[in-house]
């Protein structure tokens, strides 16, 4: 060996790109990977942006129709990626790849030239699920049903294989600070939405019909979640209309003796009703000017599917439709009761503080991964040192002495010189050598001088 130190072409070691990549050298893989490195586009309901939310909504599509959609993005991006679409918002988030990669790649699979999305990076794009997920960037301020809908998107992606479990595992965090927002801001004691919503309009109307007929278009989950809320308001007049018929009774047979099953088909102008409520999803309405709703009596028709189901088109005169406009209105209403501004600028101050929590669990963890990998790899090269002509009590001090080498090294920022580490190895206090010192330093100088040409801790240690 060298009495002095070898020489790399800048002369400095930097060890900061490590801090960044996580546990790649261990056995297990760190929990979130480049958190700078995920992308989320999105666009959200607004006067100018329906045509654009039509287009790109899954809501109104089949599993296995969302399925393809989502899988042909993901082949095109090469990677994994998340499809959130609700009532008022469509988001994608990518791991590795930017927003405009993104965005390309959905305009290519949707055939489209245009959307306006809004674009977000790194940690903004944790901020900004926690924010949607929170319901603080909903139609109505704390609404519960968007966390149930962004869940069941992730069980989906995961369930299709369209995320893996290290990239998944970011969501897990979102959905955590999701229940610490929702906590500090009292959301937990927020009646869902629509349903909230509806129940008052389904009660204006009981309260003007005796006998009130109530039919539910959709016999899917929120369908089945409409009929039992009815029946908790203690109707039992409900007509079902699915493309099935009696044989969507299957799907809740709990509560399906209770009703009426008819096929669309079958619906006709007969069938007196007071209240209709649509959850059925298609991209284009069902029913419009071309095909109207079959009933003719005068009736309150509330339209909860986006895209709607129900064009203004498809009613009678003397009928009201309450769709997605009118509960947007609505909400906004509720709002005042919440007062809005303060509590958007608590829930930010909220998340931010849990931001602040995240990042540093994130920078101590990957730190800490590091600070093992270099005094694992001190401790492999204490034991050749203990076979340089050494004395009993310089073997007994190597693997102390390097432990101290270690310290040295995880405590430096940034940029450090090797002739510094060199120095710091050969004026130790303790009883070694010079000339085994200039040995340990030499050793230590180059395997820094490897780990720093180094693109990985991973390719290190291979």
């Amino acid at each position: 060996m060298t009495s002095g130190p070898s020489q790399s072409s800048s002369g400095t070691f930097d060890f900061r790109r490590f801090l960044n990549q996580g546990n790649s050298h261990g056995s297990k893989p760190s929990k979130i990977v480049e958190i700078e490195d995920l992308s989320l586009v999105t666009i959200k309901l607004t006067k100018s942006t329906i045509q654009h939310m039509k287009d790109l909504t899954t809501e109104g599509m089949s599993s296995d129709e969302r399925l393809k959609f989502v899988r042909s993005i993901s082949n095109e991006i090469n990677g994994d990626i998340f499809e959130f679409s609700t009532c008022n918002r469509v988001l994608y988030v990518g791991f590795g790849v930017s927003c405009e990669e993104i965005i390309d790649k959905v305009l290519q699979v949707t055939n489209l030239d245009y959307v306006p999305f809004q674009k977000y990076r790194g940690i903004d794009v944790w901020r900004h699920l926690v924010n949607v997920c929170s319901g603080l960037d909903s139609f109505i301020l704390g609404e519960l049903q968007v966390m149930a809908q962004f869940r069941g998107a992730l069980s989906w992606h995961r369930k299709n294989n369209l995320i893996g479990d290290m990239n998944a595992v970011f969501f897990d965090h979102v959905v955590a600070a999701n229940r610490v927002v929702r906590k500090e801001l009292g959301f937990t004691k927020t009646p869902e939405s629509m349903f909230s919503l509806a129940t008052n309009a389904i009660m204006e109307t009981i309260a003007e019909e005796p006998d009130v007929a109530i039919t539910v278009i959709g016999y899917g989950d929120m369908g089945i979640k409409a009929v039992k809320a009815l029946f908790e308001l203690k109707q039992e007049n409900i007509l079902v209309i699915t493309r099935t018929g009696s044989e969507a009774a299957k799907r809740a047979p709990e509560i399906s003796t209770r009703v009426r099953f008819k096929t669309f088909d079958e619906w006709g102008v007969e069938d007196k009703t007071h209240i209709i409520i649509s959850t059925i999803r298609n991209i284009n309405p069902t029913f419009n000017s071309r095909r109207k709703i079959p009933v003719t009596d005068k009736t309150k028709i509330l339209d909860f599917s986006w895209p709607p189901s129900i064009d203004p088109s498809g009613i009678h005169a003397n009928q009201e439709l309450l769709d997605v406009k009118h509960w947007i209105r609505a909400a906004h209403k509720l709002e005042l009761d919440w007062n809005y501004d303060e509590t958007i600028n608590s829930g930010e101050m909220i998340i931010q503080g849990i931001e602040e929590r995240f990042t540093r669990s994130l920078r101590d963890k990957t730190q800490a991964e590091f600070r093992a990998f270099i005094y694992s790899r001190m401790d492999e090269l204490s034991t050749t040192w203990e076979n340089l002509d050494c004395d009993d009590l310089e073997v007994s001090q190597m693997g102390p002495f390097s432990r101290e080498i270690a310290t040295w090294i995880c405590s430096q920022e940034g940029e450090f010189n090797q002739e510094d580490l060199y120095e710091e190895v050969v004026k130790t206090r303790r009883d070694i050598r010079s000339s085994i010192l200039s040995h340990i330093a030499a050793d230590v100088t180059r395997e820094m001088i490897r780990i720093n040409g180094s693109n990985s801790l991973l390719e290190v240690a291979h």
